[in-house]
């Protein structure tokens, strides 16, 4: 009897426990594909000289990782309501392991930015999922909380992109740095496979496979249906704007200016930049908290924006901040602008059930849509240019990192016309 009831207890723990590993793996998806978007921000002396180009063409070159990302949000959140994430999310990280070796092995710009962009064919699928999951294995009091901790392990991989991978690039070079990556890449598709599964899997539940005419009519229906909410659009605006402080500054640029206004090496402006991005990784779970506690999305966005704003104006502007002040700094603009990971929540509660893949890949859609391929490319533009007219390096710098404050602005302009929809409080018996 008493052995009876431990495996009895143990089973309940286990039970309790794959949720969690079910999340948490698809989640590791997030942290390698972001590991990969950031990777160019500690190779772009090496990728100038690889390839002959400049600040724009590393500009370019980084943010083309981000034109089909950008493009397959919305099939890959429609594929993930249709298609097991398992297999969906398997595949892509072979393919993305692949892109990365043909990435490894470039000789050739057009080589170089095909490979990049099949980065961002088979990264497209990663954030949905594991957003997916959790909606399907936790409560919806949780969500908040769920996507805050997908994105903090998501920039995690950022962070570990600038951190790790500069010593890595010194050492082995850009190259072999990249091969590593792609190894890595495989081991976690084998994880993938046999950890990940559907809620419904308990269940001796078959789907019923569509027409390819009825499937199409109900991709359609879907999209339509959420981009026929305007607060689907208020809050995927919002969100963009917001994240383009980790995907344009600390993704990028970050970098490069810090090196060119503090004279500082490439290894010490790595750490410093990562700061930003552990920010969003530790701001990401802890303003999700908050906001399902308080039953609240508008207000802690609109807080947190404008902090994010008063942050970001004082690290480009104050000149001659210490080094410790700095990364203090920049880890603050960070743990605040992950306040673009609430929107994601707003999303679950407004939409219906049976388009939450779709509303998850469009909201995604619109968080990615400015700040890597918009602000990237518009960023290392002004910068050529004012580097051509100014020699004064660092007032360069500052003038093509002046659209943030201007973004983030309009950000905190949008968050007042946010709908309130006190899930936390609603969903508190759930």
């Amino acid at each position: 009897m008493e052995t009876r009831l431990a495996l009895t207890q143990r089973n309940k723990t286990f039970a309790l426990l794959i949720p969690w590993f079910v999340w948490g793996v698809s989640s590791l998806f997030v942290t390698y594909q972001m590991l990969l978007q950031t990777a160019p921000s500690v190779m772009i002396n090496d990728l100038q000289s690889a390839f002959s180009i400049n600040t724009f063409g590393v500009s370019l070159l980084s943010s083309s990782f981000f034109y089909t990302y950008l493009l397959l949000q919305i099939p890959a959140g429609m594929m993930v309501d249709r298609v097991h994430p398992r297999y969906c999310l398997t595949l892509c990280l072979i393919g993305i392991a692949v892109a990365t070796t043909l990435f490894a092995y470039a000789h050739s710009l057009p080589v170089a930015r095909a490979s990049r962009i099949l980065q961002g064919v088979f990264s497209a699928p990663s954030v949905v999922p594991a957003l997916y999951l959790a909606a399907i294995w936790f409560p919806a009091r949780r969500f908040a909380l769920l996507a805050g901790l997908t994105e903090m392990i998501g920039m995690m991989g950022a962070a570990l992109g600038q951190a790790a991978l500069a010593p890595s690039v010194s050492a082995y070079g850009w190259r072999g740095t990249l091969i590593g990556c792609a190894f890595v890449g495989l081991m976690l598709a084998v994880v993938t496979f046999f950890v990940v599964r559907e809620k419904a899997e308990d269940e001796p539940v078959v789907k019923a496979k569509p027409t390819k005419k009825a499937a199409k009519g109900n991709i359609f229906r879907d999209l339509l249906t959420v981009i026929s909410y305007p607060q689907a659009w208020i809050n995927g605006l919002f969100s963009g704007l917001l994240f383009a402080v980790a995907a344009a500054f600390g993704s990028l640029w970050c970098i490069p200016y810090l090196m060119q206004s503090y004279g500082i090496s490439l290894e010490t402006a790595a750490n410093a930049s990562a700061m930003s991005l552990f920010g969003v990784a530790c701001g990401a779970p802890v303003l999700g908290w908050v906001s399902d506690r308080l039953g609240l999305r508008r207000l802690p966005m609109i807080v947190s924006t404008a902090i994010v704003l008063a942050l970001m104006l004082v690290v480009l502007y104050v000149p001659n901040i210490n080094l410790p002040l700095m990364f203090v700094l920049l880890f603050g603009l960070g743990f605040f602008s992950s306040a673009y990971a609430l929107p994601f929540a707003v999303m679950r509660d407004i939409m219906p059930e049976n388009v939450r893949g779709t509303a998850m890949g469009y909201t995604n859609l619109m968080c990615i849509l400015i700040g890597a391929p918009m602000l990237q490319p518009l960023i290392g533009w002004l910068l050529n240019s004012a580097l051509t007219t100014s020699v004064n390096q660092a007032q360069a710098y500052q003038h093509a990192l002046s659209v943030l404050p201007i973004s983030l602005g309009i950000g905190l302009v949008l968050a007042f016309f946010v709908q309130e929809t006190h899930c936390g409080r609603k969903d508190a018996t759930d």
